[in-house]
């Protein structure tokens, strides 16, 4: 059974900032970190990445996350 989480965050600009640019490294080292295994280098690049991100739910949820995050910077720029 699927059940959804949502969570609301409220942060100052800088913090957000700081805390978008923590996520994106975690997950270009999550992604790297794989991206070469024997697991995964047989599959395309261009589907890898999705890939890996099925396999390691964390890495999703962090790819998800810097996605809203993202979107609430966008819109209140």
């Amino acid at each position: 059974m699927n059940t959804l989480l949502s969570i609301r965050m409220d942060l100052p600009r800088g913090t957000a900032s700081a805390f978008q640019t923590h996520l994106r490294e975690q997950l270009r080292l999550g992604i790297q970190e794989h991206w070469y295994s024997d697991e995964f280098r047989l599959i395309a690049d261009g589907l890898r990445t999705g890939a890996i991100l099925a396999k390691y739910p964390a890495l999703a949820a962090q790819k998800k996350t810097l996605g809203a995050l993202q979107a609430a910077m966008n819109e209140q720029a």
